[in-house]
């Protein structure tokens, strides 16, 4: 079983609640509850350690916890909150990051001191909306969005917006997401509106409720936005029970307005999961790379001093099928000159010595292998002709990628397959994750799985890899019965072989199983409608090419 990352340092014993801000590789952590304070925390998310930040200057807010931090260029805006004595605050302090400095603007209105609200800033404007909130007689759930002009200091307020607190709030563009909480009347709801921040009175429309909805056990809930796609972590009602909740995480199709639940729930089976975020690392050519943290505690029991986020999961959204693939910005004019002997000026050579006639010009710009090789001078250069031992097909599907930055939708499995590994070769690192995209959406079937299991392997493509094992782990049977395991190399089978857990089960539904239909040759275990297989019997049977010896199920 994978063990959790255990992050060190001064870390954060006994707090609930304080605001995170993400800034490059590091997650920056103020206040919270328990025993309230208004430090301010670093964890290093390359190294997983935490400090306490030093030589702060200026005067931090007081002490707080239920507020928000946002990122505004390079500064972090803390705004409302609750003190140890229930006191409630509207004031906003703000962090300058280069210089770790604490200044408070002038603000020329105010607005309803808040807490468990949510804030985005988008255009130098800071949404706040909804929130709890109290006055002398009783205390009461917001039903306004306040916006505050960061470049003037003045607030607008709009009123009218469905009451909310504990709920989140996600930018996907231009568009505010405004995700479950608990409403007015103290109900934990799970419906979604969304608010478009191009247009004032910025008016909630919804978007899902009902039957659609996927519904919350507990209000505190994290949101982000991945790929134009919801990514919400929370605790859920468990499909087999009426009274358990376990973790779960969900992802919901921003297009279709269908939720799907990601396969992971059991890494958050022991302990309590108090904070998720999606960190992204930018590759030089756009790519952007996700990674989902987790950050908790994997401890049964809760011991004196619990630490809130002592420990970290880490999963690659491209294990969730999710790349994160820029939209090109190249003209489809370029594809007319490919191929085109009157205007080209160099000729690539495929296996078979069928010529593509190509431009320098364009090879130069998208094809650093090609640029270096025109720089150094080679043969290649001075003769403007190149062979290449790979296939015309698979020659021609690169070079239209060049020309076009783009896949042919009707390319075969097979050519997609070689694009990759041809792509790891040369370190086109765009094209390798638009091949991988490809290959999962479009071409992961019981027949072409192996293949594209091994080529993941080759072009060291972990997501897919991990994509294909959870495909063929669901189909099983017709993977085994099709003998895909059986057709792949020593070396690929022993890498499916090493990813199956020692505890993995088959489910067999929909019929009942006796001991006389189960071949000698494997060693089960039988449990009411499941059975286990060791895999030493699954790599007898793959070592036997010839062998007789079946599997039935």
């Amino acid at each position: 079983m994978r063990q959790a990352i255990r992050t060190t340092g001064n870390n954060l014993v006994g707090l609930w609640r304080p605001s995170f801000v993400k800034v490059d590789e590091r997650l920056f952590v103020f206040g919270g509850g328990g025993n309230v304070t208004n430090d301010l925390h670093i964890l290093n998310l390359h190294t997983m350690k935490w400090e306490t930040a030093q030589n702060v200057k200026g005067i931090p807010p007081c002490k707080r916890y239920g507020h928000t931090a946002t990122l505004w260029n390079n500064c972090i805006v803390i705004f409302g909150g609750c003190d140890e004595v229930q006191d409630y605050y509207n004031d906003v302090h703000i962090f300058d990051i280069e210089t770790f400095t604490w200044f408070q603007p002038d603000l020329k209105e105010s607005v309803s001191a808040r807490y468990l609200h949510s804030a985005s800033v988008y255009g130098n404007k800071l949404f706040i909306y909804g929130g709890f909130a109290k006055n002398s007689e009783c205390t009461y759930v917001l039903d306004e969005l306040s916006v505050l002009d960061l470049n003037t200091f003045t607030w607008t307020q709009y009123h009218g917006i469905p009451p909310r607190y504990n709920h989140s709030a996600t930018l996907v563009g231009h568009k505010m997401y405004i995700y479950a909480g608990k409403d007015e009347q103290g109900n934990t709801v799970s419906d979604l509106f969304v608010l478009n921040l191009n247009t004032p009175p910025y008016t909630p429309h919804l978007v899902l409720s009902g039957s659609r909805q996927v519904v919350l056990l507990k209000s505190q809930h994290f949101c982000e936005a991945v790929c134009d796609k919801l990514v919400v972590f929370g605790r859920y009602l468990a499909d087999h029970s009426k009274t358990d909740n376990v973790y779960g995480l969900w992802m919901l199709d921003l297009d279709s307005l269908e939720w799907q639940r990601q396969d992971c729930h059991s890494m958050f089976d022991i302990g309590g999961w108090n904070y998720f975020t999606v960190i992204t690392d930018h590759t030089p050519d756009g790519v952007r790379l996700n990674k989902l943290l987790f950050l908790g505690n994997t401890d049964q029991h809760r011991p004196q001093g619990y630490d809130h986020f002592r420990d970290a999961w880490v999963i690659h959204s491209e294990s969730m099928g999710l790349y994160d693939i820029p939209q090109s910005q190249f003209s489809l004019e370029f594809s007319k000159l490919l191929n085109n002997p009157e205007l080209s000026d160099f000729v690539i050579v495929p296996s078979n010595g069928q010529e593509f006639y190509v431009h320098q010009v364009i090879l130069i710009t998208r094809w650093p292998h090609f640029r270096n090789m025109y720089k150094s001078g080679m043969i290649e250069s001075q003769q403007r002709r190149m062979e290449v031992p790979e296939s015309r097909e698979v020659v021609l599907a690169f070079l239209k990628y060049l020309y076009n930055d783009a896949l042919d939708p009707e390319e075969s499995c097979a050519v997609i397959c070689d694009l990759l590994v041809l792509a790891n070769m040369y370190l086109l690192n765009r094209l390798k994750k638009m091949c991988c995209q490809t290959l999962y959406h479009h071409h992961l079937t019981v027949s072409n799985c192996g293949l594209i299991f091994e080529k993941a392997i080759t072009a060291e493509e972990t997501g897919l890899k991990l994509l294909v094992l959870d495909f063929m782990f669901k189909h099983h049977g017709q993977v085994l019965k099709a003998n895909i395991l059986i057709h792949m190399s020593p070396f690929v089978r022993q890498q499916f072989l090493d990813a199956v857990p020692d505890e993995a089960i088959l489910e067999v539904n929909h019929r009942s199983i006796s001991t006389h239909t189960i071949s000698k040759s494997t060693t089960l275990s039988l449990s009411t409608s499941k059975y286990s297989i060791k895999n030493e019997s699954i790599a007898r049977l793959l070592r036997s090419h010839d062998s007789e010896e079946t599997l039935v199920s």
